[in-house]
């Protein structure tokens, strides 16, 4: 006689998943979550899982040190925001919000939990170093620096290595420098506000007063795109808002959550570089992740343009050279976003070391591409410059369902020939 199944004595999926009691973060609510979670887990070392695990709180009862890290809210990021913007970051508490992750909403940015999770999976050991050719507003660098690890850095606009930078320096920073910047806001709008910014920067000689004003740049460059989207504020009202907000973050990082990171891996921001030509030596990088700009839902360089005007930069001459939007109808910008994209697969191949991982996240708007999956190409070329695909994983995108409802991650295996 078969013995028939009660549903409710069946062991539930966590314990089918793993050898112990885990409890997973409560934003760990999605399938590829919950599958990066699994592979995390079965692929780091058994003493270090509590140190580095990106989506558990606590294993056998212990906490890990993610969730003691930034289980302490930044009220700064919620209040007097729009309900949708205080649901993203308390919903995104260990996900998104965390240390400065939350400077600048930057259009298509990581997940800095994702990226954790993907530099476990891949192996990445502290003193280590990792690349993102394409990194826009920093979170892979941000990310790595955090847990130790070194990166390097290359975006083709000016104004995302301004970006990284600032949230990268703002992890060190000196909160007695800081604290109390934001009642200075008159006083730092008419500083940065003349025609040449950065010659206003150059009286800044003390490295550590730089940190901070860039800091405050960073916040007036925020104000100033969010004042061209709204009418009830302008730029000036705005900025004393958001550098507010800006020192609020800050502060509350270091104080709280600066004593869990024992060293803070380096970061190196190669200004005159593209990912399509690296000025790295063959076989240097323990591991590159990155994700190339979705040119064909999200025109970064029009997203950013108040920003590079206001520093100075010629706005058309980054668009001539961005991936993704060069050519004067779309089958000439699909074909050079190829062409582009297969010197990037070559140039990754050449800086990584053997046996180690790429990790593309891509994603395709087949509305805009005439139906061409972007990842299937990328494949091919990776493919020919012995980066084995490995494993792909299926994610679903929010807040771009207009353009975008999926992408996949793609993990890549240098293989030996090159």
């Amino acid at each position: 006689m078969i013995k028939e199944k009660k549903f409710y004595n069946l062991p539930s999926l966590l314990q089918n998943l793993f050898d112990r009691q885990v409890e997973l973060l409560p934003s760990v609510n999605e399938l590829f979550e919950l599958e990066l979670a699994y592979i995390e887990y079965h692929c780091l070392p058994e003493d270090s899982l509590l140190d580095r695990l990106a989506y558990f709180k606590s294993i056998d009862r212990k906490f890990t040190k993610h969730f003691l890290m930034y289980a302490h809210p930044v009220k700064a990021l919620t209040d007097n925001r729009s309900a949708n913007t205080k649901a993203y970051f308390e919903n995104g508490l260990f996900s998104t919000g965390y240390a400065t992750h939350g400077l600048f909403p930057y259009r298509g940015k990581f997940h800095p939990q994702l990226i954790k999770a993907l530099i476990n999976i891949i192996g990445i050991k502290e003193g280590e170093t990792i690349l993102d050719p394409m990194c826009g507003s920093g979170t892979t660098n941000i990310e790595a620096a955090l847990m130790g690890i070194n990166s390097y850095a290359i975006d083709l606009s000016p104004f995302c290595q301004f970006m990284t930078r600032v949230k990268y320096n703002s992890l060190s920073i000196d909160i007695e420098l800081l604290k109390g910047i934001s009642n200075k806001s008159e006083q730092l709008f008419n500083f940065f506000n003349v025609d040449d910014v950065k010659t206003q920067l150059q009286k800044i000689s003390d490295y550590e007063k730089l940190k901070v004003y860039e800091l405050a740049l960073l916040a007036f460059l925020d104000a100033l795109g969010y004042s061209k989207r709204v009418v009830s504020s302008n730029h000036k009202q705005l900025f004393t808002k958001v550098l507010k907000r800006y020192e609020d973050t800050v502060v509350n990082f270091i104080l709280k959550t600066s004593k869990y990171v024992t060293d803070l891996g380096n970061l190196d921001i190669l200004e005159n570089a593209t990912a399509i030509k690296i000025p790295l030596q063959d076989n240097s990088i323990d591991g590159v992740i990155t994700s190339p700009p979705y040119s064909f839902a999200i025109d970064y360089v029009k997203n950013d343009e108040a920003q590079l005007h206001f520093l100075g930069y010629d706005v058309n001459n980054i668009k001539s050279k961005m991936v993704g939007l060069v050519g004067k109808n779309k089958n000439e910008r699909l074909e050079n976003y190829f062409r582009d994209m297969e010197q990037v697969c070559s140039e990754v191949a050449r800086v990584l070391k053997k046996d180690k991982y790429f990790v593309m996240i891509i994603g395709s708007n087949t509305n805009q591409t005439g139906g061409i999956r972007l990842e299937g190409k990328i494949i091919e070329s990776c493919k020919r410059h012995n980066l084995a695909l490995v494993k792909s994983i299926l994610k679903p995108i929010k807040g771009m369902r207009n353009t975008m409802k999926d992408e996949y991650i793609l993990f890549f295996q240098k293989e030996s020939g090159r």
